[in-house]
């Protein structure tokens, strides 16, 4: 019996050795210095892409590795979305980090851009790199611009940040040309062999013009062999590495890590994806469907007792479904405000004012306006690719409504003959149910001023109209504009034909919040204003500032048409007031200085505040390469620097000036006029 004891007993110390022993190696593990952080940049380029690249980033300052390796397998993305990405990168040119490349399939428009960004490219046998052509994404796909001046200038733009790319690599010649190829296809190059001054064969790739040129000059041309065919230029993993594109071909990642870069593949960890990240892609693919159960759920709340579970998924589904176009870079806070001014002005035409079509009428326009403005890039179009897709974008509104009545239709039909969901449909009126018209014969009898005054029960929500009991009869009645309640005393104020006003009886709960939580309600609503501008928070405190004003109009008219209006007033002039005061008047208060040059003491803050020469920004001149709201980049002698203003706004291409250096912030301010309001 010992014996097993001591056995048992070994055994146990033996396991707990053993699981000591993996731990340390693990430990040991994870003491494996990581030289490279391997970026996926795959499928379409969006807000999750920079977000993902930001991350990896700041991942790679706090490890210090030496390498950060895009893997590219993409058909392209958003032009905003590839520019922040290329801002970031440059961020880290002189931080003594390599940025490469490595293709697996295919880089071509946006993910080309990102390619030639890099310090070095490496491919994939397979893969292609190029069509770098900006093209427009409307709800029918992707399309070429139409062939007019602003694609022309769009080009040219285009054509020199490629240019600019690539001279910063330090890459002349026949590459300046190919990439010039693969942003404009109506450029046609070649490669040629010809004979210089002195007899010697010279090797060039040339556009049409320059060919020309040397014909002209009665240059002997050897060969000349057009490169392209399909347009805008795409090369092979061969053809980019025989112009110098490429630095590289390997059949793996962890061969282009071994032999390209001399890494060792097992010190390269990749960055995933995290929750948040993948959200925003999920958001955008599922927009329509949030967009058709938002509007479902808010139409169903018509139907039932009180604001409950329906309106409040309604507003939670179509809030999300505004948000992803804000991610995305669609939407901005106009547009997400007013998307909800348009909800409130309807939900005023069914509860408050129905009838009288103008709150319903403005309503719709401003609901339409915002789903369409947040499906695009532009306001009004100014081409004819720019026409279309605001034709795409009506006709995919018009696809939302049908199903949105479908939808509607079909579970009005349904949720009646549901176990317990039926509970929550409001009934129709006694009379409505039977037929019988004693209802109205009673009111036209009492015209003479019998029920004037008279004192009964609400039997449903007043919203405003709605059923009351009066001495156990139903009658048909509406009150002047509040809500009232199932249960409440209500007290007949006037009769008109068949039309029966009531009001709360005195002591009587109306439902209405008070008008000093309405009013603190307000002040949140501009205290979230305030914030949005002053705090990063990826439209967050919009989405909440939005919530806030809307909810807090819309019970304002539960007190009447003139409380209503006079909330909804308030918001109309608080909201810009507000926003220009922010901009204007409080930056240049204390407590707005304090907002916009002090914050935590991060970790990685203080590192970055002690990088050598970041004071020698104080007092130069340079140009905003983005729009600053308040935080974007800069250009100082040829370098993209992180900056942030006062408060103020300022539009991209506006001169600017360092007045400050705090910590690891540098605030810059117009030297002119050209600020945007």
């Amino acid at each position: 019996m010992l014996t097993r004891c001591w056995i048992a007993l070994w055994l146990v110390l033996s396991a707990c050795l053993a699981v000591d022993s993996a731990r340390a190696q693990r430990a040991a593990d994870d003491r494996t210095p990581v030289e490279a952080l391997v970026v996926p940049v795959h499928g379409a380029i969006g807000s999750s892409t920079v977000a993902l690249v930001r991350r990896a980033i700041g991942e790679a300052r706090d490890l210090g590795v030496a390498w950060i390796v895009l893997d590219i397998d993409t058909p392209g993305g958003l032009v905003h979305s590839m520019r922040e990405v290329e801002s970031l990168l440059a961020s880290m040119r002189d931080s003594g980090v390599s940025i490469v490349s490595y293709v697996r399939n295919q880089a071509l428009s946006a993910g080309g851009y990102l390619s030639l960004a890099c310090r070095e490219t490496y491919m994939s046998p397979g893969a292609v790199l190029g069509a770098i052509t900006p093209i427009e994404i409307g709800p029918q796909g992707a399309r070429q611009i139409a062939d007019d001046d602003a694609r022309r200038k769009m080009l040219s733009a285009f054509k020199a940040d490629v240019r600019s790319l690539l001279e910063r690599r330090g890459k002349t010649g026949d590459l300046l040309v190919l990439a010039e190829a693969m942003v404009d296809p109506r450029m046609r190059v070649f490669e040629v062999t010809y004979e210089d001054e002195g007899g010697a064969d010279v090797v060039r790739v040339v556009g049409q013009e320059e060919l020309r040129g040397l014909e002209n000059r009665g240059v002997v041309i050897r060969s000349q062999h057009e490169l392209g065919l399909s347009t805008p230029l795409t090369l092979t993993a061969d053809e980019a590495r025989r112009f110098g594109f490429s630095s590289g071909t390997f059949d793996t990642l962890q061969l282009a890590l071994q032999d390209g870069m001399g890494v060792d593949p097992n010190a390269a960890v990749k960055v995933e994806s995290s929750w948040s990240e993948t959200t925003v892609d999920w958001l955008e693919s599922m927009k329509l469907i949030l967009f058709v159960f938002g509007f479902i759920l808010l139409l169903v709340e018509v139907k039932t007792p009180g604001f409950a579970v329906p309106g409040a998924l309604g507003v939670l589904l179509l809030a999300l479904g505004m948000f992803s176009s804000y991610l995305v870079g669609l939407a901005e806070w106009t547009e997400i405000m007013l998307f909800f001014l348009g909800v409130i002005l309807i939900g005023v035409e069914i509860f408050v004012m129905p009838g009288t079509i103008i709150a319903g009428a403005a309503g719709f326009i401003a609901l339409v306006a915002a789903l369409v403005l947040s499906q695009q890039s532009f306001v009004v179009p100014v081409n004819e690719t720019q026409a279309q897709i605001l034709t795409d974008n009506l006709l995919s509104l018009l696809f939302l409504l049908l199903l949105v009545i479908v939808g509607t239709a079909i579970v009005w039909k349904v949720l009646p003959h549901v176990p317990v969901l039926n509970r929550v449909m409001l009934p129709p009126p006694a009379d409505a149910r039977t037929g019988d018209a004693n209802a109205t014969t009673r009111i036209e009898a009492s015209i003479g001023g019998l029920l004037v005054g008279r004192q009964g029960r609400a039997r449903t929500d007043l919203r405003p109209a709605g059923v009351m009991d009066l001495d156990g009869e139903p009658i048909d009645v509406v009150t002047e504009g509040g809500f009232v309640e199932s249960g409440s005393e209500v007290v007949v104020v006037d009769v008109s034909g068949n039309r029966v006003v009531v009001a709360p009886a005195s002591g009587s709960e109306s439902g209405a919040a008070s008008i000093p939580w309405l009013v603190l309600l307000l002040v949140v609503g501009f205290a979230l204003v305030v914030a949005e501008i002053f705090f990063v928070s990826a439209g967050i405190l919009s989405i909440l500032a939005a919530v806030t004003l809307v909810s807090t109009v819309f019970m304002a008219f539960s007190h009447g048409q003139a409380i209503g209006f006079s909330f909804l007033a308030a918001c109309a002039i608080g909201v810009p007031v507000t926003v220009f005061y922010s901009l204007r008047v409080l930056p240049r208060t204390r407590f707005g200085r304090v907002l916009l040059l002090s914050g935590p003491e991060h970790e990685h803050v203080t590192r970055a505040a002690e990088e050598p020469g970041i004071e020698r920004y104080l007092g130069q001149f340079g140009r905003a390469s983005s729009d600053l709201r308040p935080a974007g980049f800069a250009i100082f002698d040829g370098k993209r620097v992180d900056v942030v203003t006062r408060g103020e706004m300022i539009e991209s291409g506006t001169d600017v000036r360092v007045v400050a250096v705090e910590g690891n912030r540098v605030v810059v301010a117009a030297t002119n006029s050209n600020q945007a309001p």
